[in-house]
This record gives C-alpha cells, structure tokens and sequence, in this order.
C-alpha cells in the first residue's frame, strides 16, 4: 500500500514539475517580447559603459533590465503558483525587481508583476496587475503594493507608504494585505510591527 502511495506522490511531482516549467515558459516569452518591444533592455545593453555611448531615451525607454540570472541566481524572480480563477487550471505570477542599467537606485521599490492565467481553455500572459488593478488601501494613494504570491481567488502582497521625514530605504506604513481575484479590494490587511 505505502509503495502506490509513493507512486502517486512521485508522478503528481513530475506533473506538477511539468505545468511549472510550461508556465515558466510563457513567462520567457514574455520577457523576449518586452525586450523587442523596447519596454526593457537585453543583457547585452543594460549596463553603465552602454548608457554612457547612447541615447537611450531616443532607442527605446526607461532604462530597465532583467535581474542578471548568469550564475544561476534565480532568487530574483519570486515563482507562485495557484488556480487563481478557480478553473482547475495552475496559473503563475512571477515578480522582480528590475535591473537599472543606467546605475542608481531608483528601482530600490519598483516591482514588475507577471501573471499568467489560463481563460477559455488558453494562458494568457499580462503584466498589468500593478497600482491602479486594485483599490487603494483607504485614502492613501501615495502608497503602492508590492504582490508576493497567489493562492484560490487571492493575491497576497504587501501595502507600503512613505510619510513626510522618512528615509528612501524606510517606509512607516507597512502593511500585510490579501486581495479578492474577482472583485479587486482588499479583504484583509494587518498592519507589520517593525523590529
């Protein structure tokens, strides 16, 4: 009996194992559609010594690129997987930080979301869940989210917001927020006691 058992467990793995690296494709497409579209930067280009030699306002945008994954970092990109729509179906959100090629720090609180969601039978691919997808968190429209994972008919994230007098690196106002799919508010938020 413990040996069927074990069975099931191993070739649900290598089911779940393959419906991971299918939607993880979408996602590499996505990023090479971005990448010719101009909306972010090869690797090949995002780094100071390009930016310094063009202009990069004139060839294409924001000077964004993806986290350099060369050495097999890929703790960059944060995976969750979920039937965010209920359809029997595992669906993906990937976030990241981008790269700034240009150097700085302004992306310190920028946050790239990619959802992958399966709708009539195919996966659609969409990075259109940032500010504006969901409802504010009361009045506060100087605060953003930031989207950790999925789960049935949720996103859970993170609510940020500055107050006069604090530092870049230094929101006061955090908070833990889950959001309903369907209706886009917030469901719950608990505020985060920082240490």
């Amino acid at each position: 009996m413990f040996s069927c058992n074990n069975g099931q467990k191993k070739k649900d793995a290598i089911l779940d194992k393959l419906k991971k690296e299918k939607l993880k494709k979408f996602f590499l497409d996505w990023q090479i559609n971005e990448i010719a579209q101009h909306r972010f930067w090869a690797k090949d280009s995002c780094y100071m010594g390009w930016f310094g030699t063009h202009h990069f306002h004139e060839e294409g945008g924001l000077p964004w690129g993806f986290p350099d994954t060369s050495h097999r970092d890929t703790s960059q990109y944060r995976f969750s997987y979920a039937d965010i729509n209920n359809d029997g179906k595992t669906d993906q959100l990937v976030t990241f930080t981008p790269a700034q090629c240009d150097g700085g720090n302004a992306s310190m609180w920028e946050q790239i979301e990619v959802l992958t969601i399966s709708e009539g039978g195919k996966f659609k691919t969409t990075s259109s869940i940032g500010d504006g997808f969901f409802s504010y968190y009361g009045n506060d429209t100087n605060g953003f989210y930031h989207y950790d994972s999925i789960g049935v008919n949720k996103i859970y994230g993170t609510f940020y917001s500055f107050k006069k007098g604090d530092g870049h690196c230094c929101p006061s106002i955090v908070k833990s927020i889950i959001f309903d799919y369907k209706t886009k508010k917030i469901i719950k938020a608990s505020l985060i006691i920082k240490k």
